[in-house]
């Protein structure tokens, strides 16, 4: 094939812009401060402790491009609100049991695919900035 302007921006053009194999869009909301009624210790019982809750919801991909289309968007502020409502519902033993609680929640949302928490408490050791759970699981 002889070189020509033409084929030229053309070939140019394709190097500019790899084939793609595949995507994954996540949605993040990182460091979500609360106060939670969380433990199993009687000093825990009835009183509310602060927790950082971090998430990321990896997204199917027919939800990867909504088109700035809010309804079929994956959105970290309802993602949040979910995290605040199943949070204050109730006591949880164990971050374990919230963790398991929070992905149940957010798994009734068929766009998503694969959820990751951690999930800290912030004043459990009076040695250590915190200590926590992390959870994971996908479809």
């Amino acid at each position: 094939m002889k070189l020509t302007p033409a084929n030229a921006d053309a070939a140019l053009a394709a190097r500019a812009e790899p084939a793609a194999s595949g995507e994954r869009l996540s949605v993040r909301v990182e460091g979500l401060r609360l106060d939670a009624e969380v433990g199993v210790y009687a000093s825990e019982h009835g009183r509310k402790q602060p927790i950082l809750v971090s998430l990321e919801a990896e997204v199917a991909s027919e939800a990867a491009h909504p088109e700035a289309d809010l309804g079929h968007a994956v959105n970290y502020a309802a993602l949040a609100e979910t995290v605040r409502q199943v949070v204050g519902r109730q006591h949880h033993e164990l971050l374990e049991d919230l963790a398991q609680a929070l992905a149940d929640t957010m798994f009734a949302d068929p766009r998503i695919v694969r959820i990751a928490l951690r999930i800290d408490k912030l004043t459990a050791l009076d040695d250590a900035a915190s200590v926590g759970v992390s959870y994971e699981r996908w479809r």
